[in-house]
């Protein structure tokens, strides 16, 4: 019997130790878990100089949005129209004028415009390709009597401007950049598009104009959105609030050109 005792003290001995050894061995398992899961996002900005790439990701998946909301052919009868939705919906935009048109009591709603937080550009001075594309120096003097046109008559400096029907347009095509330089040096900088809402050709509705944004302005982070404030435009009118709050449930905030990072040239976006 004595025999049968001290046989069961030694097996249980042994297996006490083995308990114990089983659970030092899980406790280093879990310690080492616990340290590489600490130490990785570490280990690999050290060795690569930049985030993890869970964090990448991350950061990428919350770049902002911006939309770019640009009128060409303003002002006009519309434009304190424009204005008000705008205003409704706290969003700023960017008005390319025609300088003829800078006249009366539109003086007073370009002045409006630039009061609410919207920035002035020039478009041209009589939108008439067969005077402003006559030649490298009478666009550039359409482009500065717009831009004094707007000085004189609502205050406001310009340093943006926009060729009317863009810049690769074949009326410009053989002096461009002659332009482009000498407006440079008088600190102007031309903008185009990379959305339109195809607004100012044939009889567009406002069902049209947004499928035409729609189309496009999902492909960038920030979209310049072309648009049209002319007294023909009613349509744009009409689809202003709708376009508006579809940007805004799509995660877009808005601001003027000026602000944008980059500057919107084609082939450039």
């Amino acid at each position: 019997m004595g025999i049968h005792m001290k046989n069961g003290k030694k097996k249980a001995f042994i297996r006490n130790g083995i308990g114990i050894l089983c659970l030092f061995l899980l406790c280093l398992i879990v310690q080492g878990m616990l340290w590489t899961g600490r130490d990785t996002a570490d280990v690999w900005n050290q060795e690569q100089g930049g985030n993890a790439p869970d964090q990448e990701k991350e950061e990428g998946e919350t770049e902002k949005k911006v939309a770019y909301l640009t009128f060409d052919d303003g002002p006009s009868c519309l434009t304190s129209e424009y204005l008000a939705v705008l205003k409704e919906e706290k969003v700023p935009a960017t008005f390319f004028l025609i300088g003829e048109q800078i006249e009366g009591e539109l003086i007073a709603v370009v002045k409006q415009a630039k009061e609410d937080g919207h920035e002035i550009g020039v478009h041209t001075y009589c939108h008439d390709a067969g005077v402003i594309y006559e030649s490298e120096e009478s666009y550039i003097e359409d482009i500065l009597k717009t831009k004094e046109r707007i000085k004189e008559q609502c205050q406001i400096e310009t340093s943006l401007f926009r060729f009317p029907w863009g810049s690769k347009n074949s009326y410009v095509e053989g002096f461009k950049d002659g332009v482009i330089e000498e407006m440079k040096k008088r600190g102007m900088e031309y903008v185009d598009w990379n959305v339109s809402g195809e607004d100012s050709v044939g009889c567009p509705s406002a069902e049209s104009i947004l499928a035409n944004v729609r189309k496009d302005y999902k492909k960038y982070n920030n979209p310049v959105i072309l648009l049209h404030d002319s007294a023909s435009c009613r349509a744009t009118l009409q689809a202003l609030p709708w376009l508006l709050r579809e940007l805004k449930q799509a995660g877009y905030s808005f601001a003027t050109l000026s602000e944008r990072k980059e500057t919107c040239h084609f082939g450039e976006y």
